[in-house]
This record gives C-alpha cells, sequence and structure tokens, in this order.
C-alpha cells in the first residue's frame, strides 16, 4: 500500500513539473519570437531612416548643382531645405515597417551640422542654408507616427501589448573634408577669401609666397612623380583635413612647365584649368604643414623662364568636387556625393 501510495505521488510531482516546464517553455519561445518580431521592425526602420537621410542630403543640393559649359559643376543656388524635406518624405514613405508604410512628419526630418571630430550634430533652422550641411531623420513606431509594434505573446502572457521603437540617420553634405587626386600644389590659408581674386605662388625659396609644392605625405616624393601627378597618370594619394603633408619651395621646372602643358591644352579646348588643393597655414613652406581645408584653384598663367618664375591663379567659390568627402570648414567647394556618418 505504501509503495502505490508513493507512485500515485510521485505521478502528481511529474505531472506539476511537467507543466511547469512546459509554461517555461512556451513563455520563453513568445519571449524569443516578439523579440525576433521586434528586432525585425527596427532593422526596417533603420533602413528606411537610412534611405532618408541619404535622400535628404542629396536633396540640399540637387536643385542647387549647375554643369557648365566645361563639363564642371558649380552651386548656382543656396542649398535647398524645402527640397531635402520632400525627397526625404517621399524615400521614407516608400518604405515599409512592419508590413505597413510609413509615415514621417516634418519634425521628424532635422537639418543642422555635423561635427566630424566630435562626432556631433547641432540642429539649426534654415535661414541660413549655408550652413546646413548634415540631415537627421528619425523613423518611428510609436504614438506620434504609425502605431507601436503589437507584442502578440508577451500580451496573452499578461506581458507588454505593443512597443515603440524608433532609429534615426545621419546624411552629411557640405564642404570638402577628404579626398583624393589633389594637385600637388598647396595654397596659404592667407588667400582665401576673397575668391577670384588672382594670385601669385612664387616657386623660389623664400619665405612670402603664397603657397608651395607639396609631397602628400611622402618625403621621397620627387619632380618625377609631382609630374605624373600633374599629368593625370598618377592620382593624388587620399588627403584629410588635419594632415601632416610635406612642403618645399623651389622651382622644379619641369614641373612648372607640366603645369603649362596642361593649361595650355584645356584653353585649347576652351576649357578653365581647375584642380583641388589643399589649404595650408601661412608660413615658410619648408618642413611640413597641417591641412585645414580644401580649395578649388583655377590656374591662368605659368611662367617657366626667367628669374621669377610662378603659378598666377585665383580660387574659385561655388565648385562641386566629385568623388570627394564632405566635413570640411568653408574654403568654397562642395564635396559630392553625400556620405552617412550615423
Amino acid at each position: 500500500m505504501k509503495l502505490l501510495k508513493f507512485g500515485r505521488d510521485t505521478e502528481g510531482t511529474i505531472a506539476s513539473l511537467t507543466a511547469l516546464i512546459l509554461t517555461v517553455a512556451v513563455g520563453a519561445m513568445s519571449i524569443a519570437i516578439d523579440l525576433g518580431h521586434i528586432f525585425l521592425v527596427r532593422c526596417e526602420l533603420q533602413r528606411a531612416a537610412d534611405a532618408g537621410a541619404l535622400a535628404g542630403a542629396t536633396g540640399l543640393l540637387a536643385k542647387s548643382m549647375t554643369m557648365g559649359t566645361n563639363g564642371v559643376w558649380k552651386m548656382t543656388a543656396p542649398p535647398s531645405c524645402s527640397n531635402a524635406l520632400t525627397v526625404c518624405q517621399q524615400v521614407v514613405r516608400a518604405n515599409t515597417a512592419d508590413g505597413k508604410s510609413l509615415d514621417i512628419p516634418d519634425a521628424d526630418v532635422i537639418f543642422g551640422s555635423w561635427d566630424l571630430t566630435t562626432k556631433t550634430f547641432t540642429p539649426l533652422d534654415c535661414s541660413n542654408p549655408y550652413l546646413v550641411t548634415a540631415v537627421k531623420v528619425i523613423t518611428r513606431k510609436d504614438g506620434i507616427a504609425n502605431g507601436p509594434v503589437p507584442l502578440s505573446f508577451s500580451r496573452i502572457l499578461g506581458g507588454m501589448a505593443d512597443k515603440n521603437i524608433t532609429a534615426e540617420a545621419i546624411g552629411l553634405v557640405g564642404y570638402v573634408g577628404a579626398g583624393e587626386g589633389t594637385f600637388p600644389l598647396a595654397v596659404d590659408r592667407g588667400k582665401l577669401p576673397p575668391y577670384n581674386t588672382p594670385f601669385r605662388i612664387h616657386l623660389n625659396p623664400t619665405t612670402d609666397d603664397d603657397g608651395a609644392w607639396h609631397s602628400y605625405k611622402d618625403p621621397n616624393t620627387n619632380a618625377n612623380d609631382l609630374r605624373q601627378y600633374v599629368n593625370g597618370s598618377k592620382v593624388g594619394p587620399l588627403l584629410s583635413v588635419g594632415d601632416n603633408i610635406y612642403v618645399q619651395n623651389g622651382v622644379d621646372a619641369s614641373v612648372l612647365q607640366a603645369i603649362a602643358d596642361q593649361l595650355a591644352s584645356k584653353t585649347a579646348a576652351g576649357q578653365t584649368y581647375d584642380v583641388l588643393v589643399p589649404i595650408i597655414p601661412d608660413g615658410d613652406h619648408t618642413t611640413t604643414a597641417q591641412v585645414q581645408g580644401f580649395a578649388t584653384l583655377e590656374i591662368t598663367d605659368v611662367v617657366t623662364t626667367g628669374g621669377d618664375k610662378y603659378v598666377e591663379a585665383h580660387i574659385v567659390p561655388n565648385f562641386v568636387a566629385p568623388g570627394t568627402q564632405p566635413g570640411g570648414p568653408p574654403m568654397g567647394t562642395t564635396a559630392w556625393p553625400p556620405l552617412m556618418v550615423l
């Protein structure tokens, strides 16, 4: 009789444990399903935010750029916040999250500036659109827009009925902060601005030049290398604001002649000779200098003979430099295309 009673007690215990284990397993599975649902929706919102931010940054300049007769893009109008808002919202609304099309209020498209050094976004109004270099986009499923994400199993188990989810991204445009293919001449910061004002880079070993040759980050670059950078058979390596580059005075007659040849070729084709150059502090140009930004230099004359050999040029405003990265200070040349920074 005692053995029978023990068996009955054991059966009851096993049944209770089984029920408990099944409850825990079902609960864990339910939580996993809801977490997977939340993760999927968050990814969909992030994808929409990324696309919207890039579209918004592109839209800032899309109606402001015009290609000239010589194939050069220039900024002929201020950046347009209204166009950026329109295209951003169009792109976000073309996306779905949790099976439904997304809406995005005007307040979730935020214009401002982005500091590449501190990685911070500062909201700005568009009263001065030239200061606007970044578009921050927030996509959401919450009580503000699109409704919270329903949680099926958590609701059944007495937990949360729904979940608020947001995502955000920042697209950056603006002045050049980095780029390849820069010209092997550097220009003193003191020549910026005024724009379109002619000046001369006297390539003699003096301390009062308006610029100097530079050999990028390689102190062993020679005249043959510089000629190749001038004629385009060699592409200048990536330079960024804050980099230290090697600068030097001196005539380097063969390099100067290569510039003269390029100018003659451009002039014969009815084109201007525009090159992207690093901007450096005013100095004696004998060792290294820090890149403070980038500007477009239009070379208009080259003197290769006589006692004073020089390059005459001026800084071009409102220039667009394809293939460069934004994030630099305002020196007249805008980078293109936009860049995702968050």
